[in-house]
This record gives C-alpha cells, sequence and structure tokens, in this order.
C-alpha cells in the first residue's frame, strides 16, 4: 500500500514533469511505479523547482475534494438486500 507521503510526492513529481496531478483513480501499484521513474528523471535536474509552482494549491483541493466526498458518500443511504 502506498503511504500518503509516497502519493503527494509521486504528485509532486508528476506535477513538475507533466504540470497536472496524478488520476485519482489509478491504483497504489502505479503511483509507486511513478515515484521511482519520475525521482530518477528529476535527479540532478537543478531547475525543476521552477515547474513546482502551483502544486500546493492544487495538491490542497484535491484532498479537499476527496473529504467533501467521503463525507457525502457517508450521508447516502445504501440499499441492502438481506
Amino acid at each position: 500500500m502506498c503511504s500518503p507521503h509516497v502519493r503527494k510526492e509521486a504528485n509532486r513529481y508528476y506535477w513538475m514533469i507533466k504540470g497536472k496531478l496524478i488520476d485519482s483513480s489509478w491504483s497504489d501499484l502505479e503511483v509507486e511505479k511513478i515515484h521511482d521513474s519520475y525521482f530518477k528523471r528529476l535527479w540532478c535536474n537543478n531547475e525543476n523547482y521552477i515547474h513546482e509552482v502551483g502544486f500546493e494549491a492544487a495538491y490542497k483541493a484535491r484532498e479537499a475534494a476527496i473529504i467533501n466526498e467521503e463525507e457525502y458518500i457517508d450521508k447516502v443511504a445504501v440499499r441492502g438486500y438481506d
């Protein structure tokens, strides 16, 4: 299972290279692969911090959306069949 720290760092690396966040539907295995490969890609790239602008705001918005979705799902009635 992918830790929250690894997921955030993978999103940060993806943001610096692609300019967007990783799709939230991707599996933990895919996120970990991105983390490893993009870390190697960014290693010794002294200009990579320039492309980090806007990441924190975008990631906080993603986290807020996930929390709101979880709160909404808790309020929705689930129909069960006995």
